[in-house]
């Protein structure tokens, strides 16, 4: 008998429910909702008692998930477990759970709605007590739910909303949520993306990307997102100092086509924009289909005034793909000849495929008087203009070692100005405001 049900496609909450409930509770993962409900629903043993949908499941396959288990047993308890957002009051309304529980509550908080469903159940003979008794901790003759829940913490008093007779509790969860607002594009204001694009490895690419998305969120805040799209080896979330829960692997699959799930692969930063994390592996990075990444972009263009994209070093197929979806292209190269050579390649190879983005800004970085070449000289090797020079300066690795993003660490920095002025070609309303940046920046520190 396992009377308890997981479908989730978060693999720590499943590891949480399997911890709690052991063999009693059937888990099976969001993937096999790609063959349909019928599908999942086939893969039980027995009839389950108590239904868990989510975290990670959009309403069609919530809603088509309960239909196929109401056929099945239609005094089934059903929780949707999913993070508050603003369209709960649908999901209630069209799905009718019995109750929403927060991916985020506490085990004992789980197992307390656990126990209060099931006495629902029981009460109002949809169920037998016998269904919800639950294999024996090691060492304990026999234990029911009611019985674990009491030793696992003292009962607390939960407030019941009652919603056709059962007893709902939204968001039954430890403490609050930070759910961060996505601003309403205003209409008419048309959508930008730019990839960040250099021939080789190690021209400041991703440092550039990082300070492109923190000078466009001064303009539009919490409406950009900085996609980590070095598939091997990205290391944005390294240079922010960021702990990301999912990555672009998450953001790619086919659950995130739904916009609520998609969202919730993101990860903010303090600065005011939000962060698709790269692959957590180069093997995981290696399979993401080039055109998924490419739906990516596009999504995000669909929530988003701005998408800045760190793309492969090269021109692979990924990097090619990205170039298809952008508005603009920022390219990176430094001083030395073979960089540049191999820039005046790219473009060359661009412009015959016809994938010159029309928006296109050369960057020369880490620029030097004692490298034996001038800017003028770069232009010849390139056979393209500079349209900005990036000083060499420490202050580049040093924010890069604190996580910080330059513009905003050292906004007097010789480089810090280029990379702003990088940032007005794209929105000339980006002016450095010091005195607010200096000190949003100083209470971020004392934090």
């Amino acid at each position: 008998m396992t009377p308890y049900l997981l479908v989730s496609r978060s693999v720590e909450f499943e590891s949480r429910v399997r911890a709690l409930l052991e063999t009693s509770v059937n888990i099976v993962t969001g993937e096999f909702l790609t063959f349909g409900a019928e599908t999942v629903v086939g893969r039980f043993d027995s009839t389950p008692r108590i239904a868990l949908l989510g975290p990670l499941l959009n309403y069609e396959e919530t809603h088509d998930l309960v239909e196929a288990l109401a056929e099945l047993n239609p005094d089934v308890g059903l929780i949707v477990v999913r993070e508050q957002r603003s369209d709960l009051e649908e999901w209630v309304d069209e799905i009718s759970p019995h109750a929403v529980l927060s991916p985020n509550a506490s085990d004992e908080t789980i197992l307390e709605l656990l126990e209060r469903l099931a006495t629902w159940l029981i009460e109002n003979g949809r169920a037998e007590a016998h269904h919800f008794d639950v294999p024996p901790p090691a060492g304990v003759p026999g234990a029911t739910l009611a019985a674990l829940v009491a030793r696992e913490a003292p009962p607390t008093e939960l407030e019941a909303i009652p919603i056709e007779g059962v007893a709902f509790d939204p968001l039954m969860q430890a403490g609050p949520v930070e759910i961060w607002e996505f601003p309403p594009l205003a209409a008419g204001v048309p959508t930008e993306a730019i990839a960040v694009v250099a021939p080789k490895g190690g021209q400041g690419k991703t440092t550039l990307a990082i300070n492109l998305a923190t000078g466009l969120a001064e303009v539009a805040p919490n409406s950009v997102v900085l996609i980590d799209a070095d598939l091997q080896f990205g290391d944005i979330v390294t240079a922010l100092g960021l702990e990301p829960e999912r990555t672009i692997v998450d953001a790619v699959a086919d659950a995130a086509s739904d916009e609520i799930v998609l969202k919730t692969a993101l990860t903010h930063h303090a600065d005011g924009f939000f962060v698709v994390a790269g692959a957590p592996s180069p093997e995981l990075g290696d399979a993401i289909p080039t055109q998924a990444l490419g739906q990516l972009i596009e999504r995000l263009r669909g929530s988003f005034r701005y998408v800045v994209v760190d793309t492969t070093p090269g021109l692979g197929e990924h990097a090619l793909v990205v170039l298809e979806h952008v508005t603009d292209a920022v390219f990176v190269t430094n001083m030395s000849v073979p960089s540049l050579r191999a820039m005046r390649t790219e473009f060359d190879l661009l412009t015959r495929i016809g994938l010159m983005p029309g928006n296109r800004h050369v960057v020369l970085n880490q620029t030097d008087r004692l490298s034996g070449l001038t800017v003028r000289d770069a232009e010849n090797i390139i056979g393209a203009p500079i349209d900005v020079d990036v000083p060499r300066s420490s202050a580049v690795l040093l924010a890069s070692n604190r996580g910080v993003p330059l513009i905003h660490d050292d906004v007097r920095d010789p480089a810090a100005k280029a990379i702003r002025s990088v940032v007005m070609r794209i929105a000339p309303d980006a002016f450095p405001k010091r005195r607010k940046i200096q000190r949003k920046r100083g209470s971020d520190e004392s934090q």
